[in-house]
């Protein structure tokens, strides 16, 4: 799972992303500080994985839901992913979970004025756009429980 992690990171670091890619890798770091080393995860360390991707985001970011970024939907994730009710190893069910939150926070984001970044410029004039950032999460998480129900 470290491997894996260690693997996504250094793909969205060769993106064209703009301020996006460290706000990916940031993500992707802390959630690899806090994955097993070996190929298997419970409910209990995904749910860690997540709080800990998401509180070394949050330490450099501090866009919070309804500021039109990336956090409209990792919020609503991590926040799902920590409310998931599954057991034991039902990993499946957690990416699930925060797959289908991130789309509702993608969906939402289309509501909000940009407040960060450089589209913060155009102000009320995003509103009736989804946020890019916001959107690429909710795909990123919608793979991941793809390929969670298929392992």
């Amino acid at each position: 799972i470290q491997s894996m992690l260690d693997d996504a990171a250094m793909a969205v670091m060769v993106l064209n992303g703009g301020s996006a890619v460290p706000l990916w890798n940031t993500w992707l770091d802390g959630m690899q500080e806090a994955a097993p080393a070996g190929e298997d995860i419970d409910v209990a360390g995904l749910q860690a994985m997540f709080a800990q991707g998401f509180a070394a985001l949050d330490d450099i970011s501090g866009a919070k839901v309804g500021d039109k970024t990336m956090m409209d939907a990792l919020i609503p994730a991590v926040e799902a992913a920590q409310a998931c009710e599954a057991e034991g190893d039902d990993a499946a069910a957690v990416f699930a979970a925060a797959a289908e939150a991130a789309e509702a926070g993608a969906r939402a984001s289309e509501g909000f004025a940009s407040k960060f970044g450089r589209a913060r410029s155009y102000g009320d004039a995003t509103i009736g756009t989804p946020d890019a950032g916001a959107v690429s999460t909710s795909l990123f998480l919608r793979g991941l429980a793809t390929g969670a129900a298929h392992h």
